[in-house]
């Protein structure tokens, strides 16, 4: 079909067909495997965002927490917690 926006090459190989179809599968849709493809790299797009500012808040959150005495971590318990068994 004819666009005024230029186009991506994308090779079909076994790994995408398969998750093109897994995500039929899942979601019950019958779509053309480049409308479905366009599809998912835009919301795909949306949610790794949105992940990101997820993980900034999380993080600030948790600064802030240290920050103001509200986080208690003991850092010789972690450093056991996180040692080699020892024989």
């Amino acid at each position: 079909m004819p666009s005024k926006h230029p186009r991506i090459a994308v090779t079909a190989d076994p790994e995408l067909r398969e998750a093109l179809a897994r995500v039929r599968a899942a979601t019950g849709r019958r779509e053309a495997d480049a409308t479905l493809l366009r599809r998912l790299a835009v919301e795909g797009a949306e949610a790794e965002l949105e992940a990101g500012r997820d993980r900034r808040m999380a993080a600030e959150a948790l600064f802030d927490a240290m920050g103001s005495d509200q986080f208690d971590l003991d850092l010789n318990a972690v450093n056991r917690l996180n040692a080699p068994p020892t024989s």
